[in-house]
């Protein structure tokens, strides 16, 4: 099978981004050929040799990034692929798809985001079948979606050989870019709860993401007043942008994971945190059936600080055996449904089913 891959971005450091080339070399050991377009790539990522990558960021200007994608496109359809795979971007997949339906190429598109636009909607038209996470994931009724589950690579995100025993804090880790979708007022209220309503002095609370673009340092600068005026400064801490090479030791050390993110959709970042074993508290109702049996011990409502501060000190509470064995069954979760093996074996079988 000979495959056109349409990314955003190949770089293993890249703080947000840099699981794409885990997907491709993923995808690529399923696969003859895998020719990816893409808009930025960092050329000391390890890709597999029979991936060939066309940047569109070897060229400054617009006109010639367009010129360089028509006639990449061309060169490579003429090599007769057999399906076409456009991941994420709604832009993407409606800037590229008009060239499969121009060769009769079929088109899949992975998308997981909440929110429907204009954008969306035709490059649901354009398409021939949808990858995504979860019901959730794509609000679009269709017959052309597909629930896959997510893609965690369980061998990068995975426990510590050995537990930690020098540690003087318990460690309450979220992640994710600094934005106010991701509602870290109710992370921080909840800090506030812990330490100077219940007196908690062996914890501490970690941040790990940075400020996407200039729009938000204003949030930013508020979530850092926010924590001063609290008297948390000692006990929440911003680490900034961490590559993705190195989130996995901030989850394999964390005590717990929390995301408060009303995206609406499947956050991996919690699945990564499940992965290396650890308790993921999240007001997502995306997770509801992600956690099964165990959402009402971790799940809290949206926005409700004071749920929050509950759940996390039921979690602390819990022995070490306690807490094992529950990160033991967390783990079992994604590697059952959401592991990057599952989803590739999952997207091939799409692509097969596309081809007829």
């Amino acid at each position: 099978m000979k495959v056109i891959m349409v990314t955003p971005r190949i770089d293993e450091l890249d703080p947000v981004l840099g699981f794409i080339p885990t997907w491709v070399n993923s995808l690529a050991s399923r696969v003859e050929r895998l020719d990816v377009i893409t808009l930025t790539y960092n050329e000391n990522s390890r890709l597999f040799e029979n991936v060939d990558v066309y940047s569109l960021g070897n060229k400054s200007s617009k006109s010639g990034k367009l010129l360089y994608l028509n006639s990449s496109m061309f060169a490579l359809m003429r090599k007769k692929p057999d399906v076409m795979f456009c991941h994420m971007y709604p832009s993407l997949a409606v800037i590229t798809a008009p060239y499969g339906k121009l060769f009769r190429v079929p088109v899949v598109w992975w998308r997981t985001h909440g929110g429907v636009n204009l954008a969306t909607r035709f490059a649901h038209f354009l398409v021939d079948k949808i990858a995504t996470a979860s019901e959730e994931s794509f609000r679009i009724k269709s017959n052309k979606v597909i629930i896959t589950g997510h893609g965690i690579d369980i061998e990068r995100f995975k426990p510590l050989a050995t537990a930690r025993t020098d540690k003087k804090k318990r460690s309450i880790l979220t992640a994710g870019r600094i934005s106010p979708v991701k509602d870290y007022e109710t992370f921080i209220r909840a800090a506030d709860v812990l330490v100077n309503e219940k007196g908690m002095v062996d914890i501490e609370f970690r941040i790990v993401g940075g400020v996407p673009m200039a729009a938000q340092e204003a949030y930013y600068e508020r979530l850092r007043q926010m924590v001063k005026e609290k008297g948390l400064e000692n006990r929440v801490k911003f680490a900034g942008p961490v590559p993705y090479t190195k989130m996995a030791s901030y989850y394999q050390n964390c005590d717990a994971f929390i995301s408060s993110s009303r995206t609406g959709s499947i956050d991996k970042t919690v699945l990564e945190a499940m992965a290396c074993q650890k308790l993921a508290l999240t007001s997502n109702k995306a997770y509801t059936g992600v956690f099964g049996e165990y959402a009402a011990d971790l799940m809290f409502l949206e926005g409700d600080h004071l749920d929050l501060a509950e759940k996390i000190n039921n979690l602390l509470t819990q022995s070490e055996k306690q807490r094992s064995d529950f990160g033991i069954k967390l783990r079992k979760i994604v590697k059952m449904g959401h592991s990057i093996d599952h989803l590739m074996d999952q997207l091939v079988t799409i692509f097969k089913m596309c081809m007829g």
